[in-house]
């Protein structure tokens, strides 16, 4: 990623280099994986499910971006060591998807049922980190921004900053989980989906559709993050996505030139705007 992306510490330029640095080989090739794996677990309550994976992730990004490059450098040094346990933990995830152990299948009505387990939360919070730690690669280009904003001296600058950079990241995830939300997806056919049932010896097992899906996915990534880790390769990627991080990295630079004459309170506003209307999206349905 070109830090330069990163003008000056302004909250609308870390939103996009957010944005962009999502495309990153470090980011998109661990994050998007794991929160498709985890929201189609989840099935429904996906704009939940996202401020949780964006909380998980923050947890590592925030303290780095507001100072603690200590963190980055340990994540760095044990990169390898962090991809290992990262596949391992994704393998065991695609076991659990497969054995039912995130739902419990009760009978109702002659037909099969599922409950989702409140650990669903905990899972995709753990996914969250575990991308945060992984992606912190693309740290340096907020370590830019959040330089600046600490040498002004306006330290809650700093952290709106990083705020803001965080949310950029995962802002296409807000947005595929609002819209999955509104228009009710998890009724449709492929969501909804079918019990598989399978013998083993004596016993027999059930398993939905989208556990399947969702174990697949887990197992790739994982066999995938295990490979990286064992050829001493953990920053590669296709040729096809460096050229679209580049590309997207020149369109944003040109659309911060364009806006540079707005003003920061008002992206500030608007961001924090937007993330609290789909916070309240969520709580607004508890009341």
């Amino acid at each position: 990623m070109d830090a330069n992306i990163i003008f000056s510490a302004s909250i609308i330029a870390s939103f996009f280099a957010g944005m962009v640095a999502l495309f990153a080989p470090c980011c998109i090739t661990i994050l998007l994986p794991a929160y498709m794996a985890s929201v189609f677990k989840k099935k429904a309550g996906i704009l939940k499910m996202t401020f949780v994976f964006f909380a998980g992730i923050s947890a590592i990004l925030i303290p780095i971006g507001l100072g603690a490059a200590w963190l980055a450098k340990v994540f760095q040094s044990f990169h390898q060591e962090l991809y290992i346990f990262g596949g391992m933990f994704m393998i065991f995830l695609a076991a659990m998807s497969i054995l039912g152990k995130s739902f419990s299948i009760i009978p109702m009505a002659g037909r099969t049922a599922l409950k989702i387990d409140a650990s669903d939360s905990k899972s995709v919070f753990l996914l969250g980190v575990f991308s945060g730690a992984a992606t912190s690669c693309c740290a340096p280009v907020l370590a830019g921004a959040m330089t600046l904003a600490v040498l002004s001296g306006a330290f809650s600058k700093a952290l709106i900053v990083i705020f803001a950079y965080v949310f950029g990241m995962t802002f296409p995830l807000f947005i595929a989980g609002y819209f999955y939300d509104k228009f009710q997806i998890e009724n449709s056919r492929f969501i909804k989906g079918k019990i598989f049932e399978f013998k083993i010896g004596v016993k027999t097992l059930f398993v939905h559709s989208t556990n399947l899906f969702a174990a697949f996915v887990f197992l790739t990534v994982g066999i995938i993050l295990l490979i990286m880790a064992f050829s001493g390769n953990t920053y590669w990627s296709p040729l096809f996505q460096a050229k679209i991080g580049e590309t997207l990295n020149q369109e944003t630079q040109n659309l911060l030139k364009l806006t540079a004459s707005i003003p920061d309170l008002l992206w500030g506003i608007l961001i924090a705007g937007f993330f609290f209307y789909l916070a309240y999206k969520i709580y607004g349905k508890r009341n």
